[in-house]
């Protein structure tokens, strides 16, 4: 059994198996075979902030753990993301819940006691934020264990990689880089939201009772499923028996979309009626607009125009790290924008998947991670 932090229960040995290759990561040479893929760096623009709300941890978390894993030294210290902060203000006019008026600020004023106050009070609360943030990697450090890919160097109030990565790190590395599309040009973002369908489906298939149908749905990966999104549901709809109310008349000609569905699955229960287990899921790598999203495979949705006799489990896989610490117990950040489906994050994720399987499976994209930790910038 792995550890329990903050008592929360761990997962049985069976459902992970770690690999006990561990695989070198040299922190001041190139990585080798990491270059650009048709000459498109893996990531862009890693130094502009994150459009987010500073409540959002998570969001700015992950921004740390970029800025690590990009910098020459592969470090990153509450002071450097506090000016990270600071600077971001002065491009975007971001000044939290301040009065913007109390910054417009004439030249010979620019001295004046206030104004010192002022900037005073800015630099005090971009410092704030930036210990929310390490204390809340902290928090990660301790969540994650050994598959988290970074040390804190509490003495020089910094992070850093891990000299030596291991499979179950560069997994951590890829949900990371998931999350962070944002920093990713749109040519190279099917190096993760590709491979991440498919590592859902693993774990969705793990978590399926034994003798269920599992497959894909998604438009790109599906061999069920194909053709017209019209023809699509109405297989499912008979391997789910149920009824579909729309017709061909109800979509586009051309439609050949995935209907908010990536991942389905049932059990036949050994007959051929109706009311059986049903699943279905929605993968999504988005940082934004995830809260609707997650409900784009629920009865919510699709309960009026795909009848069955039960309604099915909703399932929503994200690469996202959404765990939080409140009063010593593990609970959810954004807890208020959850919905009603069972929630496979980053910590699931990892604590469910079989990082070496994936790895020999080719679903983790080392390479590209490899290029990302190659970027060596400040």
């Amino acid at each position: 059994m792995r550890s329990n932090p903050n008592g929360v229960p761990g997962m049985n040995d069976e459902l992970k198996v770690f690999s006990a290759v561990a695989v070198t990561h040299t922190r001041h040479s190139s990585q080798s075979g990491a270059k650009p893929l048709d000459g498109i760096p893996v990531l862009e623009s890693v130094a502009v902030t994150p459009p987010a709300a500073k409540y959002a941890k998570y969001r700015w978390c992950d921004y740390i753990e970029l800025r690590c894993m990009t910098h020459v030294d592969h470090r990153f210290s509450r002071d450097a993301l506090a000016e990270a902060l600071k600077e971001s203000e002065e491009v975007s006019g971001d000044e939290s819940d301040m009065n913007p008026d109390e910054f417009i600020i004439s030249d010979e004023d620019e001295n004046s006691e206030e104004v010192i106050e002022l900037e005073t009070e800015k630099n005090d609360r971009d410092e704030s934020f930036s210990a929310t943030y390490f204390k809340h990697l902290r928090w990660r450090s301790t969540t994650f264990g050994s598959d988290w890919p970074f040390v804190i160097d509490e003495h020089a109030r910094e992070i850093a990689i891990k000299p030596t990565l291991e499979i179950s790190h560069y997994f951590y590395l890829h949900l990371l880089l998931s999350s962070l599309l944002k920093y990713c040009p749109n040519k190279r973002r099917k190096t993760y939201t590709g491979s991440f369908e498919e590592i859902s489906l693993t774990i969705f298939r793990r978590l399926m009772p034994p003798g269920s149908e599992v497959h894909s749905f998604g438009a790109a990966h599906s061999k069920r499923y194909t053709g017209h999104l019209f023809e699509r549901l109405t297989k499912l709809t008979t391997d789910i028996r149920g009824n579909f109310l729309l017709t061909q008349q109800d979509f586009p000609k051309n439609d050949a979309g995935d209907g908010g569905l990536d991942l389905v699955a049932w059990n036949d229960l050994k007959d051929t009626r109706d009311h059986i287990p049903i699943a279905l899921a929605q993968c999504g790598c988005t940082a934004d607009g995830w809260p609707n999203k997650m409900l784009e495979a629920s009865p919510a949705k699709l309960g009026k125009k795909l009848i069955t006799g039960h309604d099915w489990a909703t399932y929503y896989f994200m690469p996202l790290d959404l765990t939080d610490e409140r009063d010593g117990q593990m609970c959810w950040q954004e807890w208020r924008d959850i919905n009603g489906v069972i929630v496979i994050d980053r910590l699931r994720l990892i604590r469910l998947a079989d990082s070496a399987a994936l790895a020999k499976s080719n679903l983790l994209a080392k390479s590209a991670i490899d290029e990302a930790l190659g970027m060596r910038l400040t």
